[in-house]
């Protein structure tokens, strides 16, 4: 009799082993909060979170914004409101600041939030369980220490002005002040001299009108040298270079960073060089720190970065990095812009 119970509680064991495991595996559900996939680089975002999502048997909604702090927080009220609420919330706002009161709303449901691409602040940290994404930092560290690079090499030939300026984010934008600050500490020090810098916004369109602008306001104090905070923006400010009279890569040296530009560029000697700033990891790495929060309740790490290598004509070639999902990727895959051959 003893024996049989024993072997019964084996069979009870072991079938209660199975549906541990079974819930276990039970397939999380996420929303995601994000700009448009008709931006190349939120389109390659979109790709490697859904694909990532698929591969781990995860559910995904994606809600897509124009760049619009007003129509996320529309968004938010509308999923809040049907009462179906998700196991994980993924938070990229269009405005982290004016954003605040919407990421509150789906920190108050109960139900974890990640924020993704914009460091955490003072503001809304005490609302998330951690960060994925892109370090600022680092990306315009690196962006300014090529620029360096490409000042002593043009010193070296004979150059005596080192004048800079710079396109960038809106400064109400989270990665505004990480970037252009740790862009100056890379440059103190050196010839360069950042003089300028415009914050039109993003994309092409608002790189060229900005730069129209710094041009129109600095061209008598010499502009040999300009950084774009995203390589959109200084594609847009290149073209206005060019109609002003300017020789890319001869009268003014161009660095940029996120390399969602235009490869020719570089190609062609018009820019330096860009960071590698993957969208499609950024994706991966979000579903990545979805699951180690479902299966521990925290992350190992509360700030998780993507990779950020730098990217002129030298390497360009011979670039690849692994993906969180095991498989490498080359430049060509991974870079958002115009990189396909």
């Amino acid at each position: 009799m003893i024996k049989n119970n024993k072997r019964l509680a084996a069979k009870l064991g072991a079938s209660l082993l199975a549906v541990s495991l079974s819930c276990s595996a039970f397939a999380v559900s996420i929303v995601s909060f994000n700009g448009p996939a008709g931006e190349a680089y939120i389109g390659k975002f979109i790709s490697g979170i859904k694909d990532t999502a698929a591969l781990k048997g995860y559910k995904i909604d994606v809600y897509e914004n124009q760049f619009s702090q007003a129509e996320q927080d529309q968004q938010v009220q509308q999923v809040l409101a049907a009462g179906v609420l998700p196991d994980v919330f993924v938070w990229w706002p269009s405005d982290a600041v004016a954003g605040l009161g919407s990421l509150r709303a789906l920190a108050k449901t109960g139900v974890p939030v990640l924020k993704i691409n914009q460091l955490p602040n003072d503001q809304d940290k005490q609302y998330i369980f951690g960060f994925a994404g892109p370090d600022d930092r680092l990306r315009a560290r690196n962006a300014g220490l090529m620029m360096v690079e490409a000042a002593k090499a043009a010193k070296a030939a004979g150059q005596t002005s080192f004048n800079v300026v710079a396109v960038t984010y809106p400064q109400s934008y989270g990665g505004y002040g990480l970037s252009i600050n740790a862009f100056n500490d890379a440059i103190e020090g050196s010839d360069l001299t950042l003089i300028g810098e415009v914050d039109e916004g993003f994309g092409q369109a608002n790189g060229y009108k900005g730069a129209a602008k710094v041009i129109a306001k600095l061209r008598n104090e010499g502009i040999d040298f300009v950084y774009g905070m995203d390589d959109a923006i200084l594609t847009g400010a290149l073209k206005a270079f060019e109609e002003a009279g300017y020789e890319m890569g001869k009268d003014v040296i161009a660095v940029g960073t996120v390399c969602n530009g235009d490869r020719q560029l570089i190609e062609e000697g018009k820019q330096y060089g860009t960071t590698l700033q993957s969208p499609l990891h950024e994706g991966q790495l979000v579903i990545k720190m979805v699951e180690e929060y479902m299966a521990n309740g925290k992350l190992e790490n509360y700030l998780n970065f993507t990779p950020n290598p730098s990217v002129t004509a030298a390497n360009m070639e011979t670039v690849a990095l692994k993906g969180y999902d095991g498989k490498a990727y080359t430049i060509e895959e991974l870079c958002s812009g115009a990189w396909t051959n």
